[in-house]
């Protein structure tokens, strides 16, 4: 039983390594919907800036890891092919940034959280 644990773990510590291009781009796309979605649900300008910003720090490294691939040549095209392919989940997130951005656009906090996502 000892010998299969730790085969398991083994296994589980082999398969684990660094995240793919993909799945870095995958994340820092995921944190940016939480993000916008974070601000959509508040009422007020106020409640989405503060909300977004809670929000980009929780997830802050998403978007430092995907702004790192622009330094890697490969890792860039790998996840640019990753994004292409699965374009459709995201089809509506930058309609939804620019109707939030334009909601709110003489919020500071709102239109920091953005400046943040574009540059982490």
């Amino acid at each position: 039983m000892k010998r299969l644990a730790l085969v398991v773990v083994m296994v589980a510590c082999k398969q684990a390594g660094p995240p793919s291009p993909a799945e870095i781009a995958d994340r820092g796309w995921s944190a940016h919907e939480l993000v916008v979605t974070a601000g959509e649900r508040e009422a007020t300008c106020a409640g989405a800036g503060a909300a977004m910003q809670r929000v980009f720090a929780a997830h802050r490294q998403a978007f430092v890891d995907a702004m790192a691939l622009d330094r890697d040549k490969k890792a860039l095209e790998a996840a640019t092919e990753y994004i292409e392919a699965h374009a459709d989940r995201y089809a509506d997130l930058e309609t939804r940034m620019a109707a939030l951005s334009d909601r709110c656009a003489s919020d500071a906090t709102v239109q920091a959280a953005f400046a943040q996502m574009s540059n982490p």
